[in-house]
């Protein structure tokens, strides 16, 4: 079984499916389940100093709901924020450096399932990860 277990959550209906999934494989853990959301600060580069903060606020709005949520089931938690920046990381290599940092065994995110020309221009993190994972990966669909 997995003890050191990463979740990546952004909050969408694809994100959901994973968070049910961790919750589940976290309540057969002894370690807390690590939990990880990106504000893509890189992303909104041209955006105002305000809208940026807003971004920062709602991840942490995120981390905090979910770490109530796991509580509640009796599952322990470790919440981060993790921001792109101008130095060229991705999402995915965000994701990928904490679950490095962390050892985790299994990491679990969502997929939006996107094809076509929306995953050429936007690309796919889950596609991403599974490709560049030093662990095994679950990706949850909706």
């Amino acid at each position: 079984m997995y003890h050191r277990i990463l979740l990546a959550a952004d909050g969408s209906a694809a994100s959901e499916a994973a968070v049910r999934q961790a919750f589940a494989l976290a309540q057969t853990s002894s370690e807390p389940l690590h939990v990880v959301t990106v504000v893509d600060v890189f992303g909104a580069y041209y955006a105002t100093p305000e809208s940026i903060v807003f971004l920062q606020d709602e991840g942490h709005k995120l981390l905090q709901s979910l770490q109530h949520r796991a509580q509640s089931e009796g599952i322990s938690v470790v919440t981060r924020l993790l921001e792109t920046d101008t130095g060229g990381k991705h999402i995915s290599d965000l994701i990928l450096a904490e679950a490095e940092r962390m050892h985790a065994q299994l990491i679990i995110l969502g997929s939006h399932g996107w094809r076509g020309m929306r995953k050429l221009l936007i690309g796919s993190v889950a596609q991403t990860v599974c490709q560049a994972a030093h662990c095994s990966v679950l990706i949850a669909r909706q």
